[in-house]
């Protein structure tokens, strides 16, 4: 056990030391860190007042201090009990309804703050990809492959380039396969086109980089956000 700090050096260091700790071992607490982070910068890019990025930071940290104080309680609840106890499993609970209370308060605020900065942006984002024609091919690959790489995240199996759940390779050559038929008009070029996402698709199966489920999986997936976005945008 390590001693008790004597003097305000040794405290803040110790203090600092249980904000890493939390950090390392609370996969919510890193998420809360990376939300934090995301909104000040998007606050800084979006100038909002300063009145409104005051209330951010004091959101933001807030909930990480309910974070760290949850982590603290759980440390505390299984150091007093290593077996299940109803009273600790209640201490627990409290602890990271506290937690839940002040992420959905602090979400509410961003919400309200950044709605009234991001509207005429998301509006300008939108109208972009009504009158952008061709260069829609550019949002929806990148909009494809950000998906899949989310995807993979969640079932957490493979790197976002290579492997896993779904395949990213078969969904954007799907995903530029329906792109371009859909903008051409042309069977010709469609059929082309088509050949070679098939063959991409059918090359990562052959080079058991992916399982058949896992690349027809990937290719639904490309073909379906390509179509809704059309359908959305382009010819909605």
């Amino acid at each position: 056990m390590k001693p008790v700090p004597q003097n305000r050096l040794e405290s803040f260091n110790a203090a600092i030391e249980g904000i890493i700790l939390a950090t390392k071992t609370e996969k919510n607490m890193r998420i809360h860190f990376t939300v934090a982070l995301l909104a000040i910068f998007l606050a800084l890019f979006l100038r909002v007042s300063k009145i409104d990025i005051l209330i951010i930071f004091i959101s933001a940290f807030f909930v990480l201090f309910a974070e760290t104080l949850n982590t603290s309680i759980e440390y505390l609840a299984d150091y007093l009990s290593k077996e299940y106890s109803p009273e600790i499993a209640a201490v627990k609970n409290l602890a990271a309804g506290a937690v839940l209370l002040s992420s959905f308060g602090s979400f509410v605020v961003g919400y309200i703050i950044f709605s009234k900065y991001l509207y005429y942006v998301i509006y300008y984002f939108l109208n972009m990809l009504k009158t952008a024609g061709s260069d829609i091919s550019i949002v929806i690959i990148s909009i494809v492959f950000v998906g899949i790489i989310i995807i993979k995240a969640m079932f957490n199996k493979g790197t976002p380039l290579r492997g896993g759940f779904p395949s990213g390779h078969a969904a954007v050559a799907f995903s530029i396969w329906l792109t371009v038929s859909l903008l051409t008009l042309n069977p010709v070029v469609s059929l082309l086109t088509f050949i070679l996402a098939f063959l991409i698709a059918l090359s990562r199966i052959s080079s058991g980089i992916h399982t058949k489920i896992e690349v027809l999986t990937g290719s639904v997936i490309g073909v379906l956000i390509t179509a809704l976005i059309f359908k959305l945008f382009y010819f909605g």
